[in-house]
């Protein structure tokens, strides 16, 4: 059996975010050919991959693409895209008696996609319906092209870059190729492309329809952050953060060691908590203090809108993780997971979200001068000057 076609591209200024996603495939599917569409990636890349790679039979391809074929083509979302996203319309073309499966390289995989690279499909295409545009398009994250099926249509991809210099797309190559295939495609469940980049406009602007799609499914495959809330940024909304820097952080060594050894990449941090905190506020009380008094704690400051630059620097301290305009979702992970609510921020207090902490059984902690509410036995206010009783305090609950 031939080994299954992957396809993916960038240029050289993308090639870390390449680069994680790349990992994370290999990191749950081996066996692979993997195509790198590219102007200007250097082989000596290439080259180094490979030979880290031979021993269990995964091959990165450097396939070069000329970018003046795009010269013309019609770019959306010019702050976030540029001509690199229609190499893919070429696949027919560069890769014509193959079945190959596009990856965008804002994706992770997380899970095997065996079922997926092993699917039989009659159509030119399977993908995803895109969540803003279900009726009308696909979306291009993640394509499984038939390319044999597709050359049948005479000069196929001088259709498709003759479509891409057209004024008006609404979005760039995925709707040159919605255009063409959407109604002939085959379409996949969404755990092969969930769309969690959206999710924060879904939630903003209350389109119950997205939020309701997105909550069907808890542990998808492929995780597509298709917006300007990536996960790299300095701070970002997007769920699925932590994840993406862990296979950012993963080496090639682990993931042979995972193939042929059955070993795990430990995931999360050995950090002890995490203690939470949700203030519409930059200003706390000893909260510096307390951060570095219990440098072994998870600290996690969240707000439901942007952060100022006094919680920014905050990011010095590594048992520090901000959540800027967190989302209902990961506020109620977050919750969840914390041992204890840090009552410490000045301002308005969110009382509804205390009680609730408070009725899980789990304590909050308070200073006299930022004490929200009193009468309940879980709700604990030291001092002002009381940051190593409480710090003392809150080594004997974990």
């Amino acid at each position: 059996m031939s080994a299954p076609v992957i396809a993916m591209q960038c240029n050289y200024a993308y090639l870390d975010k390449l680069f994680t996603s790349l990992k994370s495939l290999l990191y749950h599917n081996n066996g692979l050919k993997i195509y790198i569409l590219n102007p200007d990636i250097p082989q000596e890349w290439f080259k180094n991959v490979n030979q880290q790679l031979s021993s269990i039979g995964d091959n990165v391809i450097d396939l070069k693409v000329d970018q003046s074929v795009f010269t013309d083509s019609q770019i959306s979302f010019s702050n976030r895209l540029n001509t690199m996203t229609f190499n893919k319309l070429l696949l027919p073309k560069l890769l014509p008696g193959e079945k190959v499966l596009y990856i965008d390289s804002d994706v992770i995989i997380n899970h095997s996609i065996t079922a997926l690279l092993n699917l039989d499909f009659s159509e030119p295409l399977a993908a995803v319906k895109d969540l803003n545009s279900p009726d009308s398009e696909i979306n291009a994250g993640v394509v499984y092209f038939n390319n044999p099926v597709i050359n049948q249509q005479p000069k196929i991809v001088d259709q498709l870059l003759s479509a891409s210099k057209q004024p008006g797309l609404k979005n760039a190559d995925q709707s040159v190729l919605s255009n063409f295939f959407y109604h002939q495609a085959k379409f996949l469940s969404r755990t092969y492309n969930y769309e969690v980049g959206v999710e924060g406009y879904a939630v903003y602007h209350h389109i119950d329809r997205i939020i309701s799609e997105l909550a069907r499914i808890s542990d998808p495959a492929i995780i597509h952050f298709d917006s300007d809330d990536k996960p790299w940024n300095l701070l970002s909304t997007v769920r699925y953060r932590e994840l993406w820097w862990y296979y950012n952080g993963m080496s090639i060594r682990d993931i042979i060691d995972h193939v042929t050894l059955g070993t795990n990449k430990p995931r999360w941090s050995k950090l002890r908590g995490p203690l939470f905190c949700l203030t519409n506020s930059q200003d706390f009380s000893h909260l510096t203090e307390l951060v570095t008094t219990l440098s072994d704690y998870q600290f996690e400051i969240a707000a439901r809108t942007t952060m100022g630059p006094k919680l920014v620097s905050l990011l010095k301290y590594p048992n520090v993780r901000l959540y800027q305009g967190i989302l209902p979702q990961v506020m109620a992970d977050r919750l969840n997971c914390a041992k204890a609510y840090l009552d410490v921020n000045q301002g308005m207090k969110d009382t509804k979200v205390i009680r609730k902490f408070l009725e899980s059984g789990k304590p909050v902690l308070a200073f006299n001068n930022t004490m929200s509410m009193a009468g309940n036995d879980q709700y604990l206010v030291f001092a002002d000057d009381q940051v190593k009783k409480m710090a003392d305090w809150i080594r004997t609950i974990d």
